[in-house]
């Protein structure tokens, strides 16, 4: 079950706006035209072949909003985005959650993928997740800046841990979110907001 309020929509730079709401059934061929128009060389960077249609098919028809939040983001009718929020039932992790996030190259640089993030970050917080974590091939600099602008910090790299779809090895960057800091920031910045003259978290 989901708290926050979906559909919403996003205004992205340059006039641009997109509806975010979460990923359904129905959506299956939808998120495959659109993992499908992910360029080969971004796809490279990705955990699973997103372009095969059992795997799409698993991910629409076994939505579990409490192991897996799903967001997609539509322009019109087309994804343009796809975030995830991966959440464990139980363990000594049970207050990490992972994040994974893609967005179509028509809407880089748009802001989309910050957005998206942080709308995944607001989601952990409010599930009470303390730490949000995110996976990084180190080279994929658009990624990790973005995952930076959230609040993310990168806590370890790990050299040659992966392969890319090439059979390619990578470097590894872990990235970390402390959503408890992150969540009291953000709520004193909006204390702040409140009177004539406020400062952004951090400053003096």
């Amino acid at each position: 079950m989901l708290t926050r309020e979906y559909p919403k929509t996003l205004h992205l730079k340059d006039d641009k706006s997109v509806v975010l709401r979460p990923l359904a059934e129905d959506d299956f061929d939808r998120l495959l035209r659109f993992f499908q128009g992910i360029p080969e060389e971004d796809r490279l960077f990705l955990a699973d072949d997103v372009t095969d249609p059992d795997l799409i098919r698993k991910w629409t028809g076994n939505i579990n909003f409490e192991r897996v939040i799903p967001l997609v983001a539509l322009d019109e009718d087309r994804i343009v985005g796809d975030g995830t929020l991966h959440m464990a039932s139980g363990g000594w992790a049970r207050h990490v959650g992972h994040i994974r996030l893609v967005t179509a190259r028509t809407h880089r640089h748009s802001g989309l993928g910050t957005l998206l993030a942080r709308d995944l970050v607001a989601l952990a917080a409010e599930r009470n997740l303390e730490k949000l974590m995110a996976h990084v091939i180190e080279d994929s600099e658009g990624a990790v800046r973005m995952f930076q602008a959230v609040g993310f910090e990168k806590a370890a790299v790990v050299r040659n841990l992966v392969k890319d779809l090439r059979g390619q090895e990578r470097n590894l960057a872990i990235m970390i979110n402390d959503v408890a800091s992150l969540t009291r920031a953000l709520e004193d910045w909006i204390q702040d907001s409140m009177v004539p003259q406020f400062r952004a978290p951090g400053e003096g």
